[in-house]
């Protein structure tokens, strides 16, 4: 059975206060010379610094298409990702909940070999991850989080820390299937980004799960999905995503 692939790894993230990062300039300086006329050099402005923090994404996240692709062993893969919150409220393991729908379709060489359609269960104001009820290739079965730990209301570079864990279940069931849990760091990128990487280990039906998700977030806590790696089959594959605006 196919694994869940891109569905759980995005997490819990509390809207933060703006906190901007101010790019360095450089001066001038004077030199004069000893009883005859002064004369000055142009100094050159140092380089923007690179931007050191920036707020964390409100969740839930809205991507309504972005299409990654990779290349592995002469195979062209590509991936079509979509996370949208849905209307109105539902019950999910005891709570009236929010929702949104998460889809996901694996092609190599043209050949879909995964595909994904899964709903992510929420509490809002604060947003709390429950959990998940997936189906993948055909094969359904529940996710429940134990402990959800959100991301910091500010992404400082060189922050990391636990995101939270959680079971898989078969469908409708107590019936213990496997467990995931997912991190998160924060690293420099440019004068206008941080580096926001989730990464997710645990296993289900004896089926290893590794996943490293990279967004790009800026000052004011849009962000963009970079890249993502994923394996896939026994493949691991290294998805880039074709940029779009904030």
């Amino acid at each position: 059975m196919t694994k869940p692939a891109l569905t759980l790894w995005v997490h819990c993230v509390i809207p933060g206060a703006l906190l901007a990062a101010l790019a360095a300039c450089g001066g001038g300086g004077g030199y004069g010379g000893g009883g005859g006329s002064g004369g000055s050099a142009m100094q050159s402005s140092p380089p923007p610094q690179n931007l050191e923090s920036a707020p964390a994404p409100a969740e839930p996240f809205n991507i309504p298409s972005a299409t990654l692709t990779a290349s592995s062993d002469g195979n062209s893969y590509t991936a079509i990702y979509s996370h949208t919150p849905n209307n109105g409220t539902t019950m999910f393991d005891g709570h009236e909940a929010n929702s949104s729908t998460i889809t996901l379709t694996i092609t190599k060489n043209g050949s879909p070999i995964v595909t994904e359609i899964d709903t992510a269960y929420y509490l809002e104001n604060p947003y709390q991850p429950l959990g998940l009820t997936l189906s993948s290739n055909g094969v359904q079965f529940n996710f429940l989080y134990n402990s959800t730990n959100p991301l910091p209301s500010t992404l400082t570079v060189g922050a990391s820390g636990p995101l939270g864990s959680g079971t898989y279940y078969v469908v409708n069931t107590n019936d213990v299937i496997g467990s995931l849990t997912e991190t998160y760091s924060v690293a420099s990128n440019d004068a206008s980004t941080v580096l926001l990487t989730t990464h997710a280990t645990g296993s289900v039906n004896g089926q290893s799960i590794s996943e490293t998700i990279i967004y790009a977030v800026n000052a004011t806590g849009a962000f963009q999905l970079l890249s993502v790696e994923i394996l896939v089959n026994g493949t691991t594959l290294v998805l880039d995503s074709n940029p779009w605006e904030y």
